[in-house]
Order: structure tokens, then C-alpha cells, then sequence
């Protein structure tokens, strides 16, 4: 599925860059106290089929951020933009509404 997308070539050109940012993800330590002071709106997507450590993450960064909004997209997992692009678009056409 993910060759037949538009971003396929650009994907595959960024390849080398993926054990880097893993490394990178692997180190990072969330500290929600950074994130207290930040007045502005955010949406938070999470598919209704995501992992459990998808769903805490979620959790973590939404109790983190004053301002910010969990969507959950049923039947989803983690690249709803790819799998249900008219579903994710819905979402965040909607949050930059309000």
C-alpha cells in the first residue's frame, strides 16, 4: 500500500535517515513539566486501534498540555494519514476550525 502512495519516492530517499532517529527517539526522555507553560491549542490523533504504548504516550502528552485535544479515528492505527486520509483530514480541518 505504501508504494502506490505519491510520497513513496521521498520515503525511500529518506531510508538512511531512520536508524538516526531512532537512536534519537530511543534517548529522548519525556519531562511534562517543559511542556506546562505552552498556551497554545494542540490535537493529539490516536487511532481507536493504536498499541496500548501509543495510547499512554498519548495520555502523557495530552495531561502535559494545557491546551491540547485527543482525537481517537476508529479503526485506525498509527498512519491513519495514509489508511484513512479523508478521516484524519476530517480531524484536523475540524481542530483548525474552532
Amino acid at each position: 500500500m505504501l508504494k502506490s502512495l505519491p510520497n513513496w519516492p521521498a520515503r525511500v530517499a529518506a531510508a538512511h535517515t531512520i536508524s538516526r532517529e531512532m537512536r534519537a527517539g530511543e534517548k529522548y526522555v519525556f519531562q511534562p513539566a517543559r511542556f506546562a507553560g505552552l498556551r497554545i491549542p494542540a490535537l493529539l490523533l490516536l487511532g481507536g486501534d493504536s498499541p496500548p504504548k501509543f495510547k499512554r504516550a498519548i495520555e502523557s502528552v495530552h495531561a502535559a498540555l494545557p491546551q491540547s485535544r485527543v482525537a481517537v479515528m476508529p479503526g485506525q492505527q498509527h498512519a491513519a494519514i495514509n489508511t484513512a486520509p479523508d478521516l484524519f483530514l476530517r480531524e484536523v480541518l475540524g481542530f483548525l476550525r474552532t
